[in-house]
């Protein structure tokens, strides 16, 4: 077992026994030592190792069982996305395979939305777009962040695809971690507000194509952001195969 140097350790203890568990170093069924045996070997106090075991439980990876102790669980897709968003901007890789994805499948709902969108589809959209605009009027960032979330998710939910529509629900924290870092960048309220309005006014066209390039430039103005602003290489140019663009 690794020793913890530092005194508030609740973090260090949660990164190496969730790196165990996702390595199968811990597998599915294994029953943890007793808190008291852990917290020994992790050099820690009984109250940190319970903080880090309590997240660990809370998304997922392990469960306390009554006369048994503490067992790991059979980690899921979802699980799995969902505990990548504490690490999500440490890594570069992470970051750019996440965009990748983000390209394919958002590219697909947009495109999507704009062939069958409805009335009432095209109303909500709008409502959210206003919505965020009022929380930007105001400086309510966080309301902002999730509003910005929500628009992302809503117009998976107008492709009609149930499949695409899972593949972004199972993201969705990772989706909303991700929105609130880049958030937090100058200029990207005002320019998410921008590529938002544009992308709303193809799909309501039932422009899918340009609705689909449009989200395409916002996915790329946001990752020339990051670069920027986060001095993190995630060779946009090759990513997006483009020379250079920054469309509204």
């Amino acid at each position: 077992m690794e020793s913890i140097k530092r005194t508030s350790a609740a973090d260090e203890v949660f990164r190496i026994l969730h790196e165990w568990i996702l390595s199968d170093r811990l597998k599915p069924g294994d029953k943890l030592p007793s808190q008291d045996e852990l917290a020994r070997q992790f050099s820690v106090s009984r109250n940190t190792l319970r903080e880090a075991i309590y997240k660990l439980t809370v998304m997922g990876f392990l469960t306390t069982k009554q006369g048994v102790g503490t067992v790991v669980n059979i980690t899921n897709a979802s699980s799995y996305m969902t505990s990548l968003s504490d690490h999500l901007l440490l890594k570069p890789a992470t970051v750019r395979e996440f965009i990748e994805a983000r390209v394919v499948i958002e590219q697909a709902t947009v495109r999507l939305a704009g062939i069958r969108a409805n009335t009432d589809d095209i109303e909500g959209l709008n409502g959210i777009i206003d919505e965020q605009l009022a929380a930007f009027d105001s400086g309510d960032v966080d309301n902002f962040i999730q509003l910005d979330s929500e628009f992302h998710m809503e117009l998976a939910r107008m492709s009609g695809n149930s499949v695409l529509l899972k593949f972004l629900e199972t993201v969705r924290e990772l989706l909303h971690k991700f929105i609130a870092e880049v958030s937090h960048l100058p200029g990207a309220i005002e320019s998410a507000l921008t590529y938002h309005r544009k992308i709303l006014e193809f799909v309501s066209s039932k422009d899918s194509k340009k609705a689909g390039e449009k989200m395409r430039h916002h996915l790329y103005d946001v990752t020339k952001r990051i670069e920027k602003n986060m001095e993190v290489d995630l060779n946009s140019k090759s990513l997006f195969e483009v020379k250079e663009e920054r469309e509204k």
